[in-house]
This record gives structure tokens, C-alpha cells and sequence, in this order.
């Protein structure tokens, strides 16, 4: 098969992965749509499609994981940080130290 060919057929994969219609990637790339059906129904381009869905699962998976991994550390440092509050540690008072200047040169 030619390089030629192998990129329509990959540049066709990627439209139908993007939730085009065959019509439309047939209308966009100038080809007919059996044209598009038989790139579709090739064994070596029914494979790479499902390496593909393979892969973008894969992706959003670990995508997902990781935000809600940190969605998990935020809520838990959000939990430890009220349990310092209610055990009567305040976070730094910002105006102390100016409150101390002021007081120390009066």
C-alpha cells in the first residue's frame, strides 16, 4: 500500500474518531463514501481504529484518575486544615506584625 493511501486511510480513522459522519469526511476529502466504507472494513484498519479507541480510553482513564487524585488531596487538606482551626490554632493574623511595629515605636 502506498504512504499516500496509508495517510488517507489514518487521516480518515481520526474523523470517525472525532465523531465525524462518513458523508461528511467523504464531502471534506473529496472521495466517495464507499470509498470511505472500504478504508473502514480493511482488517489492518479495523485494528489501528481499535488500537486507537484502546489508547484514548487508556488516556482518559489515567486523565481521570489523576484529577480526582488531587481532588482527593484537596478535600483532604481542606479536612486538615479545619481540624488545626477547631483545635484553636488560627492561621497567622496578617496585621500582627504591623500591630507590633506600631505598639513598639509608640
Amino acid at each position: 500500500m502506498s504512504t499516500a493511501r496509508e495517510l488517507r486511510d489514518v487521516q480518515i480513522l481520526n474523523m470517525i474518531m472525532r465523531g465525524m459522519k462518513i458523508r461528511q469526511i467523504a464531502l471534506q476529502l473529496n472521495l466517495h463514501r464507499n470509498t470511505i466504507g472500504k478504508t473502514l472494513r480493511k482488517p489492518e484498519t479495523l485494528q489501528l481504529l481499535e488500537t486507537m479507541k484502546k489508547e484514548i480510553t487508556q488516556q482518559a482513564t489515567d486523565h481521570m484518575l489523576a484529577r480526582h487524585k488531587a481532588m482527593d488531596q484537596a478535600a483532604e487538606a481542606k479536612h486538615t486544615q479545619k481540624g488545626i482551626r477547631r483545635q484553636g490554632h488560627r492561621p497567622q493574623d496578617g496585621y500582627a506584625p504591623i500591630q507590633q511595629y506600631v505598639a513598639h515605636q509608640a
